[in-house]
């Protein structure tokens, strides 16, 4: 089984077992480093998941004086490191054993210093040139709908636009052609449903080209869905940073709510390939996702995730309800004047 592993905050990999096993021993990788393989749903750090009697073994670290050469000083344990078990907080070197302890404070304020993003290797679409596409799309959306919170603490907050939009026009439009087609099928099992006599009735009123026009309209709907999604993508995200920064979450840039969106999008719309109440389910689901997503990706508290999110919705429905408010009454009032 091949596995992969991050060091100096990049992918490493495909390696074997006895590899994961050799690196151990000679302290390139140690109890804390992550560890991916088809089958997991995020990266794991390595004691997590490897024998215990193997992964509780420390990472070596030579006593003061007598470093191997090129390693690095931890500041807060005085223990020299190889440089990829070392992060910089502040300018200054922490092992990765220390990191917790040193950071915890700051990411209570939900402020992460920028050398820890490097941190974050996921989710499995991230390295899908290794993975293959397909089977990196499926880990990806497993991992989202099963397990967002970890999926979601380990995404790279940046690293480019194209590859997480790509994933949502590919999976999104899966589920958004599979959500046409059961609702051109549903109509038409309705219409079989209506008595001969009105089913002629209305093919006099509604003339001869009503089936054609439908038709149509499905197939376009699916050939130009990959480019709505795409559009609709920066819009939605741009006004869920936008709900996220009046509710003081914004704490990293756009792209890190672009991705959030595309990620979580992307799998929930795979639901819809569930017949009937598919929709239903990944409209709850993307309110569940897109919660978390913004908790975990710009560390903020989780009430505060829940307002961004849902801001929009009651700001659209809000506007809705007050020109239906606005309409009926101005009809209301013509009506009155007409007497």
């Amino acid at each position: 089984m091949n596995w992969y592993y991050e060091a100096n905050g990049q992918s490493q990999g495909p390696v074997s077992e006895d590899e994961i096993s050799r690196l151990l021993a000679a302290g390139t990788i140690h109890a804390k480093t992550l560890l991916w393989r088809e089958g997991l749903s995020a990266w794991t750090p390595l004691g997590d998941i490897w024998p215990p009697q193997v992964a509780a073994a420390p990472p070596p670290a030579a006593a003061a004086g007598a470093a191997p050469e090129g390693w690095i000083r931890c500041t807060a344990t005085g223990k020299y490191f190889s440089p990829n078990e070392i992060v910089y907080i502040a300018g200054k070197p922490y092992s990765l054993e220390a990191k917790d302890s040193v950071v915890q404070g700051v990411i209570q304020t939900g402020a992460v210093p920028a050398e820890l993003s490097s941190l974050r290797n996921g989710p499995p679409w991230e390295q899908r040139e290794q993975l293959g596409w397909w089977q990196a799309g499926v880990q990806t959306i497993k991992a989202v709908l099963l397990n967002p919170v970890e999926t979601f603490a380990a995404m790279k907050r940046e690293g480019g636009l194209g590859g997480p939009l790509l994933y949502l026009v590919i999976f999104a439009s899966i589920g958004g052609v599979a959500g046409a087609v059961y609702q051109l099928v549903m109509q038409a099992t309705l219409h079989s449903a209506i008595p001969a006599e009105v089913q002629q009735q209305q093919a006099q009123f509604r003339g001869p080209f009503t089936f054609a026009f439908t038709t149509g309209m499905w197939i376009a709907i699916a050939v130009f869905m990959p480019a709505l999604i795409a559009i609709g993508s920066f819009i939605s995200a741009g006004i869920m940073h936008l709900s996220l920064m009046i509710c003081g979450g914004a704490k990293q840039p756009f792209e890190t709510t672009f991705r959030t969106y595309c990620y979580s999008n992307g799998s929930v719309g795979v639901i819809q390939l569930i017949p009937v109440c598919g929709a239903y389910i990944a409209l709850v689901w993307w309110v569940v996702c897109m919660c978390i997503g913004f908790w975990k990706a710009h560390e903020i508290g989780g009430g505060r995730a829940v307002i961004a999110v849902l801001l929009p919705v009651v700001v659209c429905c809000g506007g809705i309800f007050a020109i239906a408010l606005a309409f009926g009454f101005t009809a209301a009032m013509a009506a009155k004047g007409g007497h």
